[in-house]
């Protein structure tokens, strides 16, 4: 791949407004209709409290009932979920908890649509790489690699451009418990943008992977569409695997993880060699464990959470329905318990006020503590923000910390300079 000369880095003035009416679209359909039904069942709420001068007990917290609740109640600081969040932090924390909730309850079936759609030309269709490249775990009877998507921001790369030598590509893989989002504009244009203007990177490439519960979506048809991807890059538009950069938030950090093993034990460097580093944002490195909703309510963070203990839950349990648990499995569904050598460094991030937060920490310690990998793990904790801040960001408030996540991950990689060329 190469890069024509004089291409500026930030987005043309075209791209920037596609992107900002796709993010303000995405932003309406949050909050346009809320705050009005929260404010009418908040005067019905406070009406049917009568002459009450006290705030009664809260609703419980993924229940419809804690909305109106929740919006008289934030207005003290003291009442709010962290006393330093803003009113807005406060009650979008709690309106993402009920919604996601109340989305599980609908069980509708994931599905994607692998045509262009509003990206129009930044879309890409993957068709899969060469037989050889599956192997081991991601070889499956009934689950066969197919063609992928992709959206490439800030657009499409030619095949006739020069990639500089400090610059990057990023392949970000998307979060949502492996049952809803995609790589489009509307789910990672945040994320997209933050990397662009943040770290050495000129392009990044949101993977539309499929997703569990959908047709064909059993794994590991995850991960053989992270391999169709990562080949894309290295073999179609010829981009050094020293230049790319795996990333992924939540679930498709889990995936990122994944793809990483599975660079390691495909051991091939001449095929499949290993990226210049991963990002790992609020990875997902215990699905299993997932299922024990008790244990995820039962956490210390819970309150400051915006992901409810059901959405974890149902996502774990169609990921692992109907598939049998070996080592082989294990090691890419729980990864924090089976940790081994990196090809090349990681980057851990996550937020001081998730549920996952303690995980995190003993994940990046169990790494760590291997010898090989004593110097390739790195970990940074974004202190006041919940689970997955690149997915939250725009949406409640927190766009300063999801700054300072994309600056530290940027600073990561110029860390490592030619030391972990592959």
């Amino acid at each position: 791949m190469t890069r024509a000369s004089g291409v500026n880095r930030s987005t043309s003035k075209a791209e920037a407004v596609e992107v900002t009416k796709q993010e303000q679209g995405s932003w309406l359909i949050w909050l346009a209709s809320p705050p009005i039904i929260i404010f009418i069942l908040s005067l019905l709420y406070f009406i049917l409290l009568g002459n009450s001068t006290s705030m009664p007990d809260p609703p419980p917290d993924t229940s419809f009932l804690i909305l109106p609740w929740a919006a008289i109640a934030y207005l003290q600081s003291k009442n709010r979920q962290y006393q330093e969040w803003t009113y807005r932090q406060a009650l979008l924390n709690t309106i993402i908890k009920v919604g996601l909730h109340k989305y599980i309850s609908l069980k509708r079936t994931p599905s994607i649509s692998l045509k262009p759609g509003f990206e129009r030309k930044r879309f890409v269709l993957i068709a899969p790489a060469e037989p050889e490249l599956y192997s081991g775990i991601a070889l499956d009877e009934k689950t066969k690699p197919e063609p992928v998507g992709g959206t490439w921001f800030p657009k499409r790369p030619s095949l006739d451009s020069t990639l500089p030598k400090d610059q990057h590509v990023v392949l970000h893989l998307h979060g949502g418990s492996y049952i809803s989002g995609n790589g489009r504009t509307a789910t990672c244009g945040f994320i997209a943008k933050n990397f662009l203007s943040y770290t050495p990177t000129q392009y990044v490439l949101c993977l539309q992977y499929r997703l569990t519960g959908s047709l064909n979506g059993r794994f590991p048809a995850q991960l053989q569409d992270a391999i169709s991807a990562y080949t894309y890059l290295i073999r179609t538009l010829h981009i050094p695997a020293s230049q790319i950069i795996l990333s992924g938030d939540s679930a498709g950090a889990n995936l990122a993880l994944g793809l990483l093993r599975y660079i390691k034990q495909f051991n091939n460097i001449l095929l499949l060699p290993a990226p210049k580093c991963t990002w790992l944002f609020s990875p997902w490195t215990n699905i299993p464990g997932a299922m024990d909703e008790e244990a995820w309510n039962n956490s210390p963070n819970y309150k400051t959470d915006c992901v409810p203990a059901s959405f974890t839950a149902r996502g774990a349990a169609l990921f692992l329905q109907n598939l049998e648990i070996t080592k082989a499995v294990e090691e890419h569904v729980a990864p924090i318990k089976h940790p081994f050598a990196l090809p090349s460094p990681i980057l851990v991030v996550t937020g001081g006020k998730e549920v996952l937060y303690q995980e995190h920490r003993e994940f990046a310690q169990i790494f760590k503590a291997l010898p090989q990998n004593e110097s390739l793990v790195d970990f940074f904790v974004s202190e006041t923000t919940p689970h997955d801040v690149f997915m939250i960001g725009w949406i409640m408030g927190f766009r300063k910390e999801a700054r300072e996540c994309a600056e530290k991950a940027g600073e990561f990689v110029k860390r490592l300079g030619k030391s972990h060329k592959c």
